[in-house]
């Protein structure tokens, strides 16, 4: 029996024909989107549109199986689309690219789409994808796991409960390519040398098979089975000095892990056009010094020190290799382990100016470490592509009369509901009425001729906003929320007379907009989100900014101390894609403080300068850009 006939007596020839001119965005291709794609296309969606940033790393192959050895540091979205595209006859669009990047990927393009499933492993990522999913209107089906742990929410805006409807706790995470090429937090560090390093020279059960003579490279393009053999090759040179118990050839592995293996990465430009060149070690910094010194585990070692540590305990590891069948488990309480991928860590710290830690800090993180299930993000994903027929009414027998009628999932262990059930399935909640993503705000999306971002000044933009929604101009503060920056208020005025352009009020900003006129009652009209385009402006129309036609209610103004108490709701845990490791802390729910763009003309520094003084404060990003993974 053909797999059309199937999908028919499921859904009927229909709800087929409509399933096959569906257009669905598919963010991801790691862990659950590998799984995602091989789902959607089966199913026969009609279009799939698939982005990621990233690309295939050897410590993906044991868990994303559309990818092969052959297919090392090749972009995960075109390998993606080329492992798949003889399933059936979807139109397969892959994206290689930052799905925040809005001059890729702007808000109409969003537009194109009939839903969209996210596959993501950050918490910044998400939400702005939820953000695009309310300014458009459009269904997303958002899933994450962790470990045996997992998780789907449809999102039907302005009908159910948003991303942001629950406060999430600290993101815990991170992905697997940030570690392995761009760290930036100490974490980063430590998880490389835990889960890489040190599994890569004493773990037996990923030795690599080199046997060339044999082996199905897939491919019989020389120089590409050439760079395969190299990678295979390196990996399998560090593993035999450490089975030789060759103590002499220890400044060789440091010399390949701090010295060599960096400048490779300097070699790839693209990861340091916004990022801070790591620096390699200086040969002469490695020693050949194999003592092993008593040093304190609280206190931070000088960078030699770290070196001449990391030695050592190599030296004591080599030994123990034989003694212990060739397979040592790392554990934190074995100090020899636990001093190894310290000082690892700290050497990679060194070089890409990251903080140090001390073995006591690391000791406490390096305990909480998962590893992913590749199982757990099989049965999520399958689950998201099934619900995601009810969320396109393509189930005549479970129809549902109301979106809050759907269904979201969670492993038992995950809700806490059971020990008896693997999942729970309650039906969905309506939007939090204290949501600032999509119950705060009045939303709407505003069209800037192109060319006038460098003639329009911020005091024209009041204006316009002014006239069209009757705002006390007076009374209107300006926040441009992608950066966080206040641009004014009805102290802060330095900026009115700047252009768009230079205040990098650009296409893909985001900006909110409130009157905080009250009346007798305490009500005011209610904050406007804007997301800005720059598009071509009917000639018809006489302005050069397209404000759209929203009614702003009036709405019961909101006090610091009730802003304050609403933060305080019950925090619910994110669970992510199998491709990032669970950690015990990260900094990206630290308060975001609104800063001002600096302002460089020395009048508007005089006008201002109390303002300034008040607000020349260090800004608290709320989340790194995560390459996806």
């Amino acid at each position: 029996m053909s797999r059309d006939s199937n999908i028919t007596k499921i859904i009927g020839e229909e709800n087929l024909k409509k399933l096959r001119a569906t257009k669905c965005l598919l963010i991801g291709a790691g862990g659950i989107g590998s799984e995602l794609l091989k789902d959607l296309i089966l199913m026969e969606f009609g279009e799939i549109h698939l982005v990621d940033l990233d690309t295939i790393d050897l410590s993906n192959l044991n868990r994303q199986f559309l990818f092969r050895q052959r297919d090392i540091k090749q972009p995960k979205s075109t390998t993606a689309v080329k492992a798949v595209q003889g399933f059936n006859n979807s139109k397969l669009v892959p994206y290689e690219g930052n799905i925040m990047d809005t001059s890729q990927f702007p808000l109409h393009w969003f537009g194109e789409f009939d839903i969209i499933f996210n596959a993501l492993d950050n918490l910044a990522a998400r939400r702005y994808v939820n953000k695009m999913s309310q300014f458009l209107s459009i269904p997303l089906l958002e899933s994450g796991t962790s470990g045996f742990d997992g998780y789907m929410q449809p999102i039907i805006p302005n009908e159910t409960e948003c991303f942001d409807c629950t406060k999430k706790e600290t993101p815990k995470t991170f992905p697997v390519c940030t570690i392995r090429s761009t760290p930036s937090q100490p974490i980063h560090c430590i998880v490389w040398a835990k889960n890489f390093l040190f599994a890569q020279l004493f773990a037996a059960d990923v030795a690599v098979n080199n046997d060339s003579e044999n082996k199905d490279w897939g491919t019989t393009d020389e120089d590409e089975i050439k760079r395969i053999k190299q990678e295979t090759n390196e990996l399998q040179e560090l593993q035999d000095i450490i089975l030789s118990g060759d103590t002499t050839l220890i400044p060789n592995i440091i010399e390949k892990i701090f010295i060599h293996d960096i400048e490779k990465l300097l070699r790839i430009e693209n990861l340091w056009k916004t990022r801070t060149r790591p620096t390699p070690l200086n040969s002469s910094q490695i020693t050949t010094d194999l003592i092993d010194r008593n040093l304190d585990l609280s206190a931070l070692w000088p960078i030699q020190d770290q070196i001449q540590k990391f030695s050592s305990i190599t030296s004591k590891l080599m030994k123990r290799m034989k003694e212990e069948d060739n397979h040592i488990e790392f554990d934190k309480d074995d100090e020899d382990t636990l001093e190894f991928v310290s000082t690892a860590a700290n050497i990679r710290s060194q070089i890409f100016n990251i903080p140090l830690k001390s073995v006591f800090d690391i000791k406490q993180i390096a305990g909480n470490i998962i590893p992913a299930i590749a199982t757990t993000n099989a049965i999520i994903a399958g689950l998201s592509s099934l619900v995601s027929l009810r969320v396109l009414s393509l189930l005549d027998f479970a129809k549902i009369t109301k979106p809050t009628d759907l269904n979201m999932v969670f492993t038992a262990k995950a809700s806490n509901i059971s020990q008896n059930r693997y999942l729970s399935n309650p039906t969905l909640a309506k939007p939090n009425c204290n949501c600032p993503v999509c119950s705060k705000v009045v939303r709407g999306v505003m069209n800037i001729q192109s060319d006038m971002f460098k003639h329009l000044k911020l005091k024209d933009l009041i204006i316009t906003l002014s006239e069209k929604y009757n705002f006390d101009t007076e009374e209107l503060s300006i926040l441009d929320t992608t950066g966080q920056r206040l641009l004014s208020d009805f102290d802060f005025d330095s900026l009115d007379e700047k252009t768009l352009e230079e205040i990098k009020v650009l296409p893909g900003s985001v900006i909110l907009v409130t009157d905080e006129t009250e009346d007798n009652n305490g009500m005011g009209l209610k904050p406007l989100e804007l997301y800005i385009e720059s598009r071509k402006i009917d000639s018809r129309k006489t302005s050069d900014i397209e404000l759209p036609d929203i009614k702003i209610p009036f709405v019961k103004m909101t006090t610091a101390e009730e802003e304050h108490n609403e933060s305080s709701t019950q925090e619910t845990p994110v669970l992510q894609t199998n491709e990032v490791i669970t950690l015990d802390m990260d900094d990206n729910d630290k308060d975001i403080k609104k800063r001002k763009l600096s302002d460089e003309s020395s009048e508007a520094t005089q006008n201002k300068k109390s303002k300034q003084e008040e607000d020349d404060i260090e800004i608290i990003e709320e989340d790194d850009i995560i390459e996806l993974d």
